[in-house]
């Protein structure tokens, strides 16, 4: 495994509250495939994330911990030097909206060269070589002009190319990427996952991808994490939780995916909402929106079984 999480919580303070933004997650991240972390907004994906690139508000943290193991080490214990020294190099982050990632009044080439000089100390003149290399690895035409252009100047397309150019500028061990197809029509939204595929291989990187979009999922994932609430409730190669989904949660989003094969009136929809992470109750917390609950479910919060290999928290396979 590239990277291994275990038990982690991320609770933040909210006036004289605790908000339980992750609540005992474990993921793991196999070495060269792509890992997707799913669910719906507000279940925990992205504060997961930002765990992970050690870019949580300290000054707002009532509680972190558990452990977020790297390459052997746990980045919970490292420095901020230390810390610093992995991000970027080794980890790498696409976040969801380039065009609030890049810094709309400086050049594309400025963005991207600081990248080089920062992390391999580059003079002025190998950064813009390297730059203009890695436009080009994105299959961005005409790379010594977009260099010399403004965000503004690039289609939303291309300026997520941008971003994952900047990424995988270091050749990091593992690339995190939010929502990276988020804003972007269906068609650049092919061109964007395919094109992470191949980088993924050029570069022997490992992908860690957070959506709530299952068709990204089918295309690109080898691995899937469905999370609800803060806590991963189901686990599995991907071609084994789509074909066998066993959480009911699961089950829903997979039901709620429209098809051009089934004729229906209405779309399924998961009746109720994400209860809040304020106050929450040592119970499932899928329990009021779930069309097979027990009464044990109202009562304890279920552990993580393993079923060959499919690991799942559910009262439904005691």
């Amino acid at each position: 495994m590239i990277l291994e999480i275990k038990n982690l919580k991320v609770y933040f303070k909210s006036d004289d509250k605790i908000v339980k933004a992750v609540n005992g997650v474990n993921i793991d991240i196999p070495k060269g495939k792509t890992t997707a972390i799913v669910g719906e907004s507000g279940s925990g994906k992205s504060v997961t994330s930002l765990s992970i690139m050690g870019l949580l508000d300290e000054s707002s943290l009532a509680e972190l911990s558990g452990e977020i193991n790297f390459d052997g080490k746990n980045i919970l214990n490292l420095d901020k030097k230390e810390m610093r020294e992995i991000r970027g190099n080794d980890i790498s982050m696409i976040f969801q909206e380039p065009m609030t990632s890049l810094n709309p009044a400086l050049k594309i080439g400025y963005q991207m060269s600081e990248v080089f000089k920062e992390h391999f100390n580059y003079d002025k003149k190998t950064a813009k070589e390297k730059s203009i290399e890695m436009i080009e690895k994105v299959e961005i035409p005409r790379a010594s002009e977009i260099y010399n252009s403004y965000p503004h100047e690039l289609s939303g397309g291309m300026r997520q190319r941008i971003m994952i150019a900047m990424a995988l500028s270091s050749s990091p061990k593992l690339l995190i990427a939010d929502e990276p197809t988020t804003a972007l029509d269906v068609t650049v939204q092919k061109e964007v996952l395919s094109l992470i595929e191949k980088l993924k291989d050029d570069f022997d990187t490992s992908i860690m991808i957070i959506t709530h979009d299952l068709a990204v999922v089918s295309d690109i994932a080898d691995y899937v994490n469905v999370m609800y609430c803060g806590k991963v409730v189901e686990r599995a190669e991907a071609k084994e939780l789509f074909t066998n989904p066993l959480h009911p949660y699961t089950k829903n989003l997979l039901r709620s995916i429209p098809s051009i094969h089934k004729k229906k009136e209405k779309l399924y929809t998961i009746a109720g909402s994400v209860p809040s992470p304020i106050d929450l109750k040592d119970n499932c917390y899928f329990n009021p929106r779930c069309e097979e609950c027990m009464k044990i479910c109202k009562e304890k919060m279920p552990h993580e079984i393993d079923i060959d290999g499919h690991k799942v928290s559910c009262f439904l396979y005691r």
